[in-house]
C-alpha cells in the first residue's frame, strides 16, 4: 500500500515536471520573441524613413533585451541560435550607428528569420506534430 502511494505521487510529480517543461520555456520564448519583433519592426520602420537615431535606439533596445534574456534562453535553446541572434542584433546596431540602412535592415531581417526558426522548432503546437 505504501509503495503504491509513493509510486502514484512520483508519477504525478513527473507529469507536473514535464508539463512545466512544455509550458514555461515556451512562454519565455514567446514573450522574448514578441518584444524583439516589436523592436525589429520599429527599427525597420525608422530605417525606411531615414531616421537613423530612432533606429539606433531600437537596435540598442534589442541588444539590451537579448543581454537580459541570454541566460534563460540558452537554458533551453540551442546556444548557436541564441548567439547568432545576438550577433545579428549587434550588427544591426553597429550599422545603424554608422547610418548604413541597408546593412541594418539586412541584419534585422536575419534576426527575424532566426526568431521565426526558433519559434518553429521550440514551440509545441499541433502543426509541429504533423
Amino acid at each position: 500500500m505504501g509503495f503504491t502511494v509513493f509510486r502514484t505521487a512520483m508519477t504525478v510529480a513527473i507529469c507536473l515536471l514535464l508539463l512545466a517543461l512544455f509550458i514555461f520555456p515556451s512562454r519565455t520564448l514567446c514573450r522574448f520573441a514578441d518584444a524583439a519583433d516589436a523592436n525589429i519592426e520599429q527599427a525597420k520602420d525608422a530605417l525606411r524613413r531615414g531616421d537613423c537615431a530612432r533606429a539606433q535606439d531600437a537596435c540598442a533596445a534589442l541588444c539590451a533585451l537579448i543581454g537580459e534574456r541570454m541566460l534563460p534562453l540558452e537554458r533551453f535553446l540551442n546556444h548557436a541560435n541564441v548567439d547568432a541572434l545576438d550577433a545579428s542584433f549587434r550588427v544591426a546596431h553597429a550599422a545603424a550607428s554608422v547610418r548604413d540602412a541597408g546593412a541594418a535592415i539586412e541584419a534585422l531581417a536575419e534576426a527575424q528569420s532566426i526568431l521565426d526558426r526558433l519559434r518553429g522548432i521550440e514551440l509545441f503546437s499541433p502543426n509541429s506534430l504533423l
